[in-house]
């Protein structure tokens, strides 16, 4: 993606894989335009991304969308994280073979070949873990927690080493599962600033593996909202209408307009992250959500014009969880969750996916954003000068699309739909 696409605001996400006997649960950590190719991804220096990177960026995408599809078929807000969600499925595949390897490989849009694949993805993990600058916070997490004595093969842990840049633990699932459970937690709650608590409960004697990342991210919008202009006022959701805070501004963003719908690209300080929001006009919502492509959105921020603009979008604040089992198995992994499952990378004793949680925070505020984000995947046995400027009216007062994006490596971090901001 360019430059004119999505930066963040404060955000926070975990993923945490759990398999069990027979299967195990995997946690990773880690330390704290010009015409172009659908797929290119452009960095905010103008230049193009190393090709490994680019094409981990660019299946992180895939993936996202894709993922949205499947979610949004359900009434009501949706957010999640396809960054966290991807790298924590992208860290159980590397344990896969098989018939499993090759439906995850499917669905997540992965690179077959190993050095390829590993090295892009420690690149885009190093990128994001590493931001350039002071004015935000931007950091992943990945973690191993390992039952003792488990024969885990120690090429997979140093696969989670070196390429995922993951920490190792031990735990005792077997004799103290909520003990364990309670060190999880207390990981993950310290990862994302306090917003995702008690990702994991009822951990099963029989889990040997939780694979776990996080990621945490917290900036304000490079143009800040006035609260003194922050009203009441009326948004119109699909069954009626609610009274919810409105904020206001009028500034020079990036925006453009498309057929039935608009966009907007909010920045944050320091340049590298922002909020892309696509307006759908009334009543289009469903047939703009149709045409989300990765495509589609390249060609909406290529399109992108700095423009005068008067910006009145809603203050909003929700938390959602997703048991993805299901999704993830009509988008086609579907052995993973079954006693055919092929973990052989992992350990020689059988494994396989029992379910794939995924729960998320948001706050949109006129300060900035924060969200936070975390994955279980638990596996079991088995204007001219001198004239006053004409102003855009960009009203997000009904229902619309945002997405949360690195501009650095074109990454979708986040991505979401706004149905009614009372949740």
């Amino acid at each position: 993606m360019n430059t004119s696409q999505i930066r963040s605001s404060v955000v926070v996400l975990l993923v945490a894989l759990i398999l069990l006997t027979g299967g195990c649960i995997s946690t990773g950590n880690t330390a704290t335009g010009s015409e172009r190719s659908p797929s290119t991804v452009i960095t905010d220096t103008g230049g193009l991304t190393p090709p490994k990177l680019e094409k981990m960026a660019v299946s992180n995408n895939r993936f996202a969308i894709d993922l949205y599809r499947e979610l949004s078929g359900k009434d009501g807000n949706l957010f999640f994280s396809p960054y966290s969600i991807f790298v924590a499925l992208s860290m159980v595949y590397e344990g896969t073979g098989g018939k499993t390897a090759e439906e995850m490989r499917s669905v997540l849009h992965i690179p077959r070949d190993e050095l390829e694949r590993r090295e892009g993805m420690r690149e885009l993990i190093l990128s994001v873990d590493k931001p350039a600058s002071d004015a935000y916070v931007l950091r992943t997490a990945n973690a191993l927690w390992v039952q003792r004595d488990y024969p885990v093969k120690e090429s997979y842990i140093s696969i989670m080493r070196k390429f995922y840049l993951s920490q190792v633990n031990e735990a005792n699932f077997k004799d103290d599962p909520r003990g364990a459970e309670s060190e999880i937690n207390r990981w993950v709650e310290k990862q994302t600033a306090g917003k995702i608590r008690k990702l994991v409960s009822g951990l099963s004697p029989l889990t040997r593996l939780v694979i776990t990342n996080a990621i945490y991210f917290k900036a304000n919008w490079s143009r800040r909202f006035d609260p003194h202009n922050t009203r009441n006022e009326t948004f119109h959701t699909l069954n009626g209408t609610v009274i919810v805070p409105m904020m206001h501004q009028k500034g020079r963003f990036r925006y453009t307009e498309g057929e039935g719908f608009q966009a907007l690209e909010m920045p944050y300080t320091g340049g590298r992250l922002s909020m892309l929001i696509i307006l759908p006009a009334r009543g289009r919502l469903r047939e703009i959500e149709e045409k989300l492509t990765p495509d589609f959105i390249n060609k909406t921020l290529d399109e992108m014009k700095t423009e005068n603009v008067e910006v009145v979008v809603p203050k909003f604040r929700f938390e959602s969880t997703y048991f993805l089992r299901k999704t993830l198995m009509e988008m086609g992994m579907r052995t993973a969750f079954t006693d055919r499952a092929n973990f052989s990378g992992i350990s020689d004793r059988p494994l396989a996916i029992s379910q794939v949680i995924h729960k998320t925070f948001i706050s949109v505020a006129e300060n900035g954003t924060e969200a936070a984000a975390a994955t279980a995947v638990i596996m079991t046995a088995a204007a001219a000068p001198g004239q006053k400027p004409e102003y855009k009216v960009f009203k997000a007062d009904h229902p619309f699309i945002f997405l949360i994006y690195d501009r650095k490596t074109g990454a979708i971090l986040f991505m979401g739909r706004l149905m009614n901001p009372k949740g």
